[in-house]
């Protein structure tokens, strides 16, 4: 049992559930209505559901791959892929004013984190 890419696995999870529960209300509705082109608000949609698609994939490999066995090239993927979520929410938010303005590079950053220790752990 690989602990850290397990937990990296459960943290990226709850980035699955913050972004599919809590992040409709936040965001995708207000966006949504916002979009005054039936096309681009079908692109918008499509997009948002692809995103949490790819979170829940990315929590599922680790979380598999934690508890079965060794996977390194996967969770050295997902820290990758987390860790460039997480310099893209930064950045924008440096942009837009703080370090807290868009908080989501926290999770990203952290689920990357932990896939890459657990990556770095795997035999």
């Amino acid at each position: 049992m690989n602990w850290w890419m397990l937990a990296g696995g459960l943290s990226a999870l709850v980035c699955t559930v913050g972004h599919a529960l809590a992040g409709v209300g936040m965001f995708y509705r207000p966006i949504k209505t916002a979009i005054a082109d039936p096309v681009q608000a079908g692109v918008f949609s499509g997009m948002w559901h692809l995103i949490t698609i790819n979170f829940a994939m990315s929590a599922i490999a680790l979380i598999v791959f934690g508890v079965y066995g060794p996977a390194r090239e996967v969770a050295w993927l997902v820290a990758a892929q987390f860790a460039g979520y997480a310099a893209v929410y930064l950045a924008i938010s440096l942009r837009l004013g703080g370090v807290l303005r868009l908080f989501q590079w926290m999770p990203f950053g952290l689920t990357a984190i932990l896939a890459a220790i657990g990556a770095q752990m795997a035999h």
